[in-house]
């Protein structure tokens, strides 16, 4: 957890455990890949007023919201950002809690503090030996938080075609809906801990679900690559598939933290090479057996949007950001796939506005205002 400071009441202190990428490509087969954050499906609750946040194109910068109780700090300056691995941001639950005022009247849950989660592959383990990974990050974006990283390497939203039940003792690995069923409490964590590591399975067992206010969900490019249905037209909420296995997820874990929102953030662009290191294609041409990633990162969309208090991040639309075909190689590593530090921080960042969007610390044109990697130094 974050340092905390300036905390106007302290209404008591108590000791609690708590268990707790688009470029200039052709369009994706008649569907639109969304550019814009606006919510999917909210809650009603309105966004009101703006905060004095500094540029989120810039490194280094200091972030104030305008809400006295929650400050932010943009720390992209830094390459060893966050000296604390996941499990250690979620060993703040098991320290004394001090109550505060809400962050702001749309936090989901009043209490002060915000709880992330984030599911989803190795794109929010990229960065992990050093510290900064997209969570770690996140948690200098702002204060009073704590982050539990329940990603996990190579692993799809959907479940195998090979699995026929959907009842909580016959999933066999970790994928979307079993980790759903892992925070809705039906599966034990170590079921899955040859996956998660040690680590992981505490981290679950930290989270209090009641208390989470945001869930972070990345998966796809493995739905992708292992050429799993995108979509199930007679069936939406299909597990087999992207998208139902997203919309399924969602509303188990909705079942244990009503007053959650959840951010479902479609993959990125990215380009593809062959054995000799030809570049044969991108996101929007290169196809797995069925479509293209671009179709996958559309599905995620199209999933939130089938989700009540659901978000979303349309990272492939090249709108929140500027990874495209002209560049992605200041994005990403030399393979392609793997944003390196400085897309990790942009990421961050566009993710962070989202959140601070949903809180009415920013607007809706601010919230959507490209950030531009030339103009990040």
């Amino acid at each position: 957890m974050n340092r905390i400071k300036n905390i106007s009441k302290v209404l008591g202190l108590i000791l609690s455990v708590s268990v707790l990428s688009a470029c200039t490509s052709p369009g994706v087969d008649n569907k639109d890949v969304s550019g814009t954050i606006t919510p999917a499906s909210n809650d009603g609750s309105s966004i009101a007023g703006a905060s004095t946040d500094a540029d989120t194109s810039g490194e280094g910068a200091s972030n104030e919201d305008a809400a006295s109780n929650s400050e932010t700090s943009d720390v992209a300056g830094s390459d060893n950002v966050s000296e604390k691995g996941s499990d250690q941001s979620a060993s703040a639950a098991t320290e004394a809690t001090i109550y505060r005022d809400p962050i702001s009247n749309q936090e989901p849950v009043k209490d002060g503090y915000l709880n992330i989660v984030f599911l989803g592959d190795e794109q929010f383990l990229t960065g992990e030996s050093e510290g900064n990974t997209i969570p770690d990050l996140m948690t200098n974006r702002f204060d009073y938080t704590n982050i539990y990283n329940l990603a996990i390497k190579d692993t799809t939203g959907a479940i195998p075609r090979s699995q026929t039940s959907t009842k909580p003792s016959d999933y066999k690995e970790p994928n979307f809906t079993a980790m759903a069923h892992v925070l809705a409490g039906d599966i034990k964590a170590d079921t899955f801990s040859s996956f998660l590591g040690t680590d992981g399975v505490a981290a679950c067992n930290k989270i209090d679900v009641k208390t989470v206010d945001y869930y972070v969900i990345g998966y796809g490019y493995h739905d992708y690559y292992n050429g799993i249905e995108s979509t199930n037209e007679n069936n939406p909420e299909d597990e087999h598939t992207l998208h139902g296995a997203i919309v399924t997820g969602i509303k188990i874990i909705q079942e244990v933290s009503p007053n959650a929102q959840f951010i479902v953030c479609s993959p990125y662009y990215c380009r593809f090479f062959d054995e000799n290191g030809k570049d044969i294609g991108d996101a929007f041409s290169v196809t797995k057996g069925l479509n293209t990633l671009a179709v996958y990162a559309n599905e995620t969309v199209l999933a939130a949007d089938q989700c009540t208090n659901t978000l979303k991040l349309p990272a492939i639309s090249g709108t929140l950001f500027d990874l495209n075909g002209h560049t992605y190689t200041q994005y990403l590593e030399s393979d392609g796939l793997t944003m390196n530090l400085k897309g990790r921080r942009i990421y961050t960042d566009a993710l962070a506005r989202l959140i601070k969007y949903h809180l009415g610390f920013i607007g809706e044109e601010e919230a959507n205002k490209t950030i531009t990697i030339a103009d990040y130094n």
